[in-house]
């Protein structure tokens, strides 16, 4: 019929959408994910050594201050910002964090007077928790707007955060030895940057479809 291939076009468009929601989901914890895979080498140069694990714990959890205070933000007015605007801000500023860490995850600094902290590493890795963590409170409110399959395609993409840079980090060190990477930390950190663009241009294209996603009916 006359009908097919228009209906055709609008199936590849479907698609495409669903596509770009997976990798634009892919952000939502990609920074955190990606530190904590790369801690076998972080302890090598880290003045804490394994003891790293315990004050980058600690400052995760101190991140989770940014989402709360936007949910009391959000209870004088729903959404506080403008969903788009929060979610460029968490996947640029995202970006920009996996870059600096990329440079200077490795700077330490005397705290107190008493030994050398990685006061860089950490530091980066409370924003990049605080961004991480804002975007469970963003992201999923901007999705449930369209059909709820597109819902699911961030749920893929979410879960890709984790195993994306683990597969990264076995790559990066398959026989597991640390101590001869086929790059270095930097490296990684640069990648996952380029990522986290990749992940800001899919947001970026789901916007100027207008969107291709439907309203979700009731």
């Amino acid at each position: 019929g006359g009908g097919e291939p228009g209906s055709w076009v609008a199936q590849e468009r479907q698609l495409a959408s669903h596509c770009l929601v997976v990798v634009f989901g892919l952000s939502s914890w990609l920074l955190v994910n990606a530190v904590w895979v790369e801690l076998a080498l972080l302890v090598e140069v880290a003045p804490e050594g394994y003891a790293i694990a315990s004050y980058m714990a600690i400052a995760l959890q101190c991140a989770n201050v940014f989402p709360l205070a936007y949910s009391l933000a959000a209870r004088r007015k729903d959404p506080p910002v403008p969903y788009t605007h929060s979610i460029s801000a968490v996947l640029v500023l995202g970006a920009l964090t996996c870059w600096l860490l990329a440079g200077h995850w490795h700077e330490t600094m005397d705290v107190g007077g008493a030994k050398r902290a990685s006061v860089a590493l950490l530091a980066l890795l409370f924003a990049g928790g605080a961004l991480d963590c804002t975007s469970s409170v963003v992201y999923w409110p901007w999705v449930s707007q369209f059909d709820e399959a597109f819902s699911s395609s961030l749920a893929t993409g979410e879960s890709l955060s984790g195993s994306v840079p683990a597969f990264a980090a076995i790559v990066q060190s398959p026989a597991g030895d640390v101590a001869n990477p086929l790059f270095g930390v930097g490296d990684f950190f640069r990648g996952m940057a380029g990522l986290m663009v990749g992940c800001t241009v899919a947001f970026a294209a789901l916007q100027t479809q207008a969107l291709a996603p439907h309203q979700a009916s009731r």
